[in-house]
């Protein structure tokens, strides 16, 4: 049992560095024919929210009022690869008198990309990288990036009025051992930390580091086949270690240009540490993964889901986590765009029945209008509700609102 924070200015400096120069290694090699754009926003909100301290009890609804002054970078490759950088601000102020304690900042940072970058012609990667600071868990719940096919699962719990800090990297390496042999590796490292809980809340700071090995083989130009192999190490603050170990056949599987669904199935076996007062504990069960894709140049949608282990919960506990969720935008005409999404996920103990049972549910649906080049209107409505019938984890709906401004342009840089 270590202490998780110890180290954790560091790691978070280190990440930077490695995500900054795998960056630049990726841009590097098409510096003569990539695009670089930057592109500064600044996004001013209206908006109501049903419950501005993400309470269980004694809810307290809000008008609001949101500024984001945001950054991003934008690399593209001639292989119409899409790599980015951004950053962003957020400062949310409400306007009922009852509602000011509840006054609260965001910062997040995050690297992403369409698709694998070639290092070489037989190398690859394909990196993922996310920083969350926030007071508002709701606002976490929507931003942390479920579903990220690079990154573990990550939890949407929504922890109520308490300070979270979320860091996430993890990267894909792709190497063509010959014209229909790819050995992938994996690695990634996640930490997450509460500043302000409650004593009695049960929240836990912890670490997790993992990776995986992969080798596939492309039977034909639309499917390829093989097996995987993955670890993973995870730390709590103030309860035993866990370890995850999991073994299975992955595969991919292009039905057209346009779309493809790829996964992973098997089985995964997990061991708690020994501890004073407490024994050492392991189980199995089936695992695995998938993600479906379709990708048009007005329509893109994606579906995934998950079933698997997890040390991420937040209150030092092994659960078996549920995971599955949507997300659409279409572009319906030169001006206007929709977009849906939302993620269901399922929380259960493993080790101590009835410590955590949380069932949440996000969603998010907006409306955008761009009239001109440089700005656009947006209409925005989420919903969080969350049950839990366990020992830690509270019973939270949330519900809001938003109109909003953009202000925004993109400079080519070369």
């Amino acid at each position: 049992m270590r202490c998780p924070g110890c180290q954790y200015s560091r790691i978070k400096g280190i990440l930077l560095l490695a995500s900054a120069i795998a960056l630049i290694q990726m841009i590097a090699k098409d510096a003569a024919a990539a695009n670089m754009d930057v592109i500064p926003s600044v996004r001013l909100e209206e908006g109501w929210d049903s419950n501005a301290y993400n309470s269980s009890a004694n809810e307290v609804s809000s008008y609001l009022t949101r500024l984001t002054p945001s950054l991003a970078l934008r690399f593209t490759s001639p292989e119409d690869v899409m790599a980015e950088i951004s950053g962003q601000y957020e400062i949310t102020r409400y306007s009922d008198s009852e509602a000011k304690d509840a006054d609260h900042n965001t910062w997040f940072f995050r690297i992403k990309s369409t698709g694998d970058w070639e290092l070489t012609p037989t190398l690859s990667m394909l990196p993922s990288v996310y920083y969350l600071n926030t007071t508002n868990s709701s606002q976490r719940s929507q931003l942390v990036p479920s579903g990220d096919p690079v990154l573990p699962p990550v939890t949407i719990t929504n922890y109520g009025d308490t300070n979270t800090e979320n860091i996430g990297a993890a990267v894909n390496f792709n190497y063509l051992a010959s014209q229909n042999l790819t050995i992938g590796v994996n690695g990634h490292y996640s930490e997450q930390r509460f500043s302000d809980s409650l004593a009695d809340s049960g929240l836990k700071n912890s670490s997790s580091t993992g990776g995986n090995v992969s080798v596939s083989h492309q039977f034909s130009p639309r499917t390829s086949l093989g097996i995987l192999v993955a670890g993973n190490h995870n730390t709590y603050e103030t309860s035993p270690d866990s370890d995850t170990l999991s073994g299975g056949i992955r595969f991919g599987y292009e039905f057209s240009p346009v779309f493809r669904i790829d996964g992973a199935f098997g089985m995964s076996y997990t061991r708690q540490s020994e501890a004073p007062g407490s024994p050492e504990q392991q189980t199995s069960s089936p695992s695995g993964l998938f993600n479906a894709s379709y990708t048009s140049e007005m329509f893109t949608a994606r579906v995934f889901g998950s079933a698997l282990y997890s040390g991420g919960s937040g209150y030092g506990q092994v659960t078996r986590l549920w995971t599955a969720g949507l997300a659409f935008k279409h572009q319906f005409a030169e001006e206007w765009s929709w977009n849906l999404s939302g993620t269901y996920q399922v929380s259960r103990s493993v080790f101590e029945t009835g410590a955590v049972d949380i069932d949440t549910i996000n969603g998010t649906a907006g409306l955008r209008y761009k009239p001109w080049e440089w700005g656009s209107l947006e209409l925005t409505g989420n919903l969080n509700r969350q049950t839990s019938n366990g020992q830690f984890g509270d019973a939270i709906n949330n519900y809001s609102a938003l109109l909003g401004v953009t202000i925004g342009k993109s400079y080519n840089i070369y």
